[in-house]
């Protein structure tokens, strides 16, 4: 976790402290795990049981047991950096490059370099812009709507911030958006009009839901709290539809305004999930809620008020297709499973009818932004790799997850207008991948792309060679190619 450690430098215009505080540095790095530590489907990220693989191993494609045949006779090329590269990418210091306009995120990739420090460039690997130099180590990075600014958590000694910059190697680092010593945010969202951006913050009452406007023309403010929260904003930017508090008593499923006090009303009492979810023309929404003593997927039509029903065993992961009213969610295979991990299946929320696309145990899946293609993510099964996930509904509990005792995972890629998908190939995350990102991949598959635009290529962190390193995938011919060493890659929205 060493791309995580704050720098011992003070926070950027960051608020003086009341008092010195000796936990300060723990409540930090704690604040990226917090939603890890709040949700019981994040544990089991901690207990994956690796054993050393075979020398020599290929991970070559695979042919598995799914609801559609798969073409494993594609091979796999990974493109190497070359030898005389330097493995890190430089700081953009080309007087021709300096004053020119941004692209305004014009098909470009933003990630965490091996310093902490953010950079842009484009999916051929040119046009490199070192945005920041400063002593702050950056955290998940998000383009906005519009694709003209980034927004990112930054984080030292000092606190952590949020700071909105342009896609540009030019000009003054700005003062943060909010900043706090001790209730640091973790997470962030921009709205769909990119005026505001929502994230999460530490709270004494577990997390603080806070709006902000992206200009900086007002002060933060704070929405609503509990713990802990998922939400997607609606396509007008006013409204976002909550879930807090998991499930139970204390748990709340609202429609709120952004402009109002935190409060709506009730949609329904939740159910064994994460993530709520709107379909693309804003006509469904689509949750978990607990009936008859039972957790079932919900689908509601809001113009009808006609609703499906799909019961579910453990947890339930969904996302809506951004093109389509079709649902795709995985769940756990028991019923007192704690994990939504299991197979991936497709509901049409017109007809209700569900049709099973993966029997994997799908971990993380994400749509393509023209609708077509479903990217998943699933771990291999035992005897299959050297890692045991679960088994039945036991999850091993075995050494804490560490850097360099990383679970390996397997990529695939359903077409699902014709029915198809194939395995591309296994992979080692990278430890923020693995342990912050995909276990509430369905939070930010909202927020964070990696996908691009054109739905042809995915970007993925990996850990190869000893280093983190980022790769684009081209999803037809199942070619990885090296684009830079680093973290937390995202693909701008156009």
């Amino acid at each position: 976790m060493s791309d995580f450690f704050p720098g011992n430098e003070p926070l950027v215009a960051m608020p003086e402290p009341k008092r010195p505080s000796g936990c300060r540095i723990a409540l930090t790095l704690l604040a990226v795990l917090a939603l890890l530590v709040m949700s019981a489907s994040g544990a089991i990220w901690y207990f994956f049981f690796r054993e050393k693989a075979e020398p020599g191993a290929v991970n070559a494609p695979v042919v598995v047991a799914t609801a559609v045949p798969l073409d494993a006779t594609q091979t796999v090329e990974t493109i190497e950096p070359d030898a005389a590269d330097s493995p890190t990418v430089p700081t953009v210091t080309s007087p021709a490059l300096v004053g020119q306009p941004p692209a305004d995120g014009i098909n470009r990739i933003v990630y965490v370099n091996e310093a902490g420090q953010l950079v842009t460039l484009a999916s051929d690997g040119s046009d490199v812009r070192q945005l920041t130099d400063e002593p702050l180590r950056f955290q998940f990075p998000a383009w906005s709507p519009d694709g003209r600014s980034i927004a990112a958590i930054g984080a030292n000694r000092g606190g952590a911030g949020l700071f909105v910059l342009a896609d540009s190697a030019v000009g003054d680092f700005p003062a943060p958006l909010y900043a706090d010593a001790e209730q640091g945010p973790f997470y962030l969202y921009w709205s769909p009009d990119s005026r505001q951006v929502s994230f999460l913050a530490n709270h004494p009452d577990g997390m603080g839901l806070h709006l902000v406007q992206a200009d900086g023309s007002a002060d933060s403010r704070l929405l609503t709290t509990g713990g802990p929260v998922y939400w997607q904003w609606l396509a007008d930017s006013a409204q976002i539809f909550i879930h807090s508090g998991f499930s139970g008593d204390a748990s709340r499923l609202e429609i709120v305004a952004a402009d109002g006090n935190g409060e709506g009303n009730s949609v329904a009492s939740p159910g064994f999930f994460q993530a709520p979810g709107i379909s693309a023309d804003g006509r469904y929404l689509a949750y978990a809620e607990v009936l008859t003593g039972n957790s079932n997927l919900v689908v509601i039509d809001t113009e009808s008020e006609a609703t499906v029903q799909q019961r579910h065993a453990g947890q339930v992961a969904l996302a809506w297709s951004p093109t389509a009213n079709q649902l795709a969610f995985t769940n756990g295979t028991e019923p007192d499973s704690v994990s939504f991990v299991g197979p991936l299946r497709l509901l049409d929320a017109v007809t209700g009818e569900v049709r099973l696309i993966s029997s994997e145990p799908i971990v993380a899946f994400f749509w393509s932004p023209d609708g077509r293609y479903l990217a998943a993510i699933s771990v291999l099964r035992s005897g299959e790799g050297d890692i045991n996930a679960q088994e039945g509904s036991k999850v091993w509990a075995g050494k804490p997850l560490q850097q360099g005792n990383l679970p390996q995972l397997r990529l695939l890629v359903y077409d699902v207008a014709a029915g198809e998908g194939r395995v591309l190939f296994n992979f080692v995350p990278t430890f923020t991948f693995a342990t912050q990102f995909l276990p509430f991949f369905d939070q930010y598959a909202l927020s964070h792309q990696l996908w691009s635009p054109d739905s042809r290529a995915l970007v993925l962190p990996m850990e190869e060679n000893g280093r983190n390193q980022i790769f684009i995938i081209n999803i037809v011919t199942g070619q990885k190619r090296y684009l830079a060493d680093g973290t937390m890659p995202f693909w701008s929205p156009r």
